[in-house]
């Protein structure tokens, strides 16, 4: 029978736990003088922590535990806090996992859920477990959501979320919900994969992770119905309510694209309602937004907006750890749980001086954080990128002439497209945008070199010569700008980089940013990648970019979960009712 558990205990360690409860073996770390953080009871209390291996065996005053090899900590005046649990990370914002939790280790996260899609869509299942299993071993817990729909249009892609290779990564302990569902859609209408695969989750206990936005009370009843057990997509008080009410949790989001974290808790306290279903993300941030912090910084927000301390840290741990049923294991710091433990020197500052996870000492502040082990990515095939056979010609940067007006994408926020529909100059038999300002070529070319999409779009930046960028949600490479051959130019570079950034202007590099991880993700830390982005940030803002938020507006111009036209494999695509408005074509 398969257990639930992280890290189960066998008899031996089993019972050596209870004898360090009882006083009559010695524990391996003793904390002493600390001040715990009770999210079970909402108390301050004083209280000793005595370790043994990776679990807690006693909180109390007694110290008869305590031996000659019994390393001790003095916690005088400090906080004892339960490690923090980010329930819906994106590890692959640039950075990736074993960089995201080296940073995030150090500011008191100690389990992350993270999506799995850019990994599910590049290897095999045998392939996927070996990795899950291998990030497993950090003392930071790894745990993954598992997908099922690829969030952009392709029937061949779905083919991938077949049930029986959900199944197959859903009986592992390490997979703790299907979702975020974007093809929600798809479940209320009946669509059969669908349902299966919701069952399946269901019948092996798995959460589902729904992502409605602006979802009518209707249709949340209809998603409650089929299974949908929390929802992150929330960004008003009221859409809050309206999930809570039908019984689901409700994960609060403060991300670098949607920063709704305050608003929402202060509509949430005027109402009144109880936060225990309550929990908080950052949700895939961006390197620059990390300055500010992670999952401490939520907390951080939550106590400024009118929470109360002990509710603020409850929506970071026990209630996170109840929701995925692992409260037995996670969340609070309590006899039997695992030990991961954070100093604050006061409730009211969330960012740790201290961690340890699992029982050991991951970080403190002024030292070196414990050097985690690396991943060796090739054997999962994460290798560099390569460019495709033949010539990237300048005319393949550009659409064709066409009869009539042109579908320009408009762009109204970071990720939001509307349709513009506009009669666009023709020069030799090619849309030519010279004379138009505030707008830039807008072209997606499929990795293998079979295909290319050619769009306009307007609203990004209207001083940009040419970018080039590997990181897509399709995982083709996007081309923006308003010289075709600097677009040309950046493409080149881009596959010589063997994937990343680049930008190019009046015949040279401006910027460059590599991603030899598949095109995706920087061996780089994140630190590095916050300044390296900031750069980029600034340089776009030069160049006319006026959002918030332009890795993201980058990924998303071909997710076709959002609206309204995006670029996709088969052309300009209409959201809405999944029409071709102009088709791809042939390199």
């Amino acid at each position: 029978m398969k257990t639930h558990l992280l890290r189960p205990l066998d008899r031996q360690n089993l019972h050596e736990l209870i004898l360090t409860a009882k006083g009559e073996i010695n524990c391996d770390l003793y904390i002493k003088g600390g001040t715990i953080i009770n999210v079970y009871t909402g108390e301050l209390l004083p209280a000793n922590v005595a370790i043994k291996g990776k679990h807690i065996a006693y909180v109390g005053d007694r110290e008869t535990m305590v031996g000659e090899r019994t390393r001790l900590i003095d916690a005088t005046g400090m906080y004892l806090c339960p490690g923090y649990i980010e329930p819906h990370a994106h590890p692959f914002q640039t950075y990736n996992p074993v960089t995201l939790v080296n940073k995030v280790m150090t500011l008191g996260t100690t389990t992350l859920v993270c999506d799995n899609l850019f990994f599910f869509m590049s290897m095999d299942e045998k392939k996927l477990l070996g990795l899950w299993h291998e990030l497993a071993q950090l003392p930071v817990k790894v745990l993954w959501s598992v997908r099922l729909d690829p969030q952009t249009f392709s029937r061949q892609r779905m083919e991938r979320f077949n049930p029986r290779r959900i199944e197959t990564l859903l009986d592992s302990v390490l997979a703790r919900q299907v979702g975020e569902l974007t093809d929600w859609p798809s479940l209320v209408t009946g669509d059969k994969q669908m349902l299966d695969n919701i069952l399946t989750a269901r019948r092996l206990g798995k959460k589902v992770e729904g992502h409605a936005p602006g979802a009518s009370v209707q249709t949340l009843n209809a998603l409650a119905a089929g299974g949908v057990s929390d929802c992150h997509e929330s960004i008003t008080g009221e859409e809050v309510l309206n999930r809570l009410r039908l019984g689901m949790y409700v994960t609060l989001r403060h991300s670098s694209l949607r920063p709704d974290l305050p608003g929402l808790l202060k509509e949430l306290l005027n109402s009144g309602v109880d936060l225990r279903r309550a929990m908080m993300t950052t949700d895939g941030v961006t390197p620059p937004s990390m300055k500010h912090g992670f999952t401490d910084y939520l907390v951080r927000l939550a106590i400024d907006a009118g929470v109360p301390a002990v509710e603020a840290y409850r929506m970071v741990t026990i209630n996170p750890a109840t929701y995925y049923g692992m409260d037995d294991e996670l969340g609070g710091i309590a006899p039997g749980r695992l030990a991961d433990i954070l100093f604050l020197e006061d409730p009211q500052n969330p960012t740790p001086v201290k961690v340890i996870a699992e029982g050991v000492e991951v970080f403190e502040r002024g030292r070196e954080p414990l050097d985690l082990p690396g991943i060796e990515w090739q054997k999962y095939g994460i290798i560099k990128i390569s460019g495709f056979s033949g010539e990237i010609k300048p005319g393949d940067m550009v659409p064709p002439a066409r009869e009539g007006a042109f579908p320009v994408m408009r762009l109204v926020n970071p990720v939001i497209t509307r349709r513009k529909d506009q009669k666009l100059p023709v020069k030799n038999n090619f849309i030519d945008i010279a004379g138009e300002p505030g707008l830039v070529y807008a072209t997606m070319l499929n990795r293998e070199g079979g295909w290319v999409c050619n769009g306009v779009l307007e609203g990004f930046a209207d001083k940009l010569d040419g970018l080039a960028c590997s990181n897509t949600i399709t995982g083709d490479i996007l081309a923006l700008g308003r010289n075709p051959q600097e677009m040309q130019r950046a493409v080149k570079r881009m596959f010589d980089l063997g994937g990343g950034l680049v930008i190019t202007e009046n015949g040279g590099i401006l910027y460059e940013l590599p991603l030899p991880l598949s095109g995706i993700m920087s061996p780089a830390s994140i630190d590095e990648l916050t300044a390296e982005c900031s750069e980029l940030y600034r340089l776009l803002a030069q160049r006319g970019h006026v959002h918030y938020d332009l890795l993201y507006t980058i990924l998303f111009l071909s997710a076709t979960h959002l609206p309204e036209i995006r670029l996709s494999p088969g052309g300009i695509l209409s959201v809405k009712d999944k029409k071709i408005l102009v088709p791809s074509r042939k390199i």
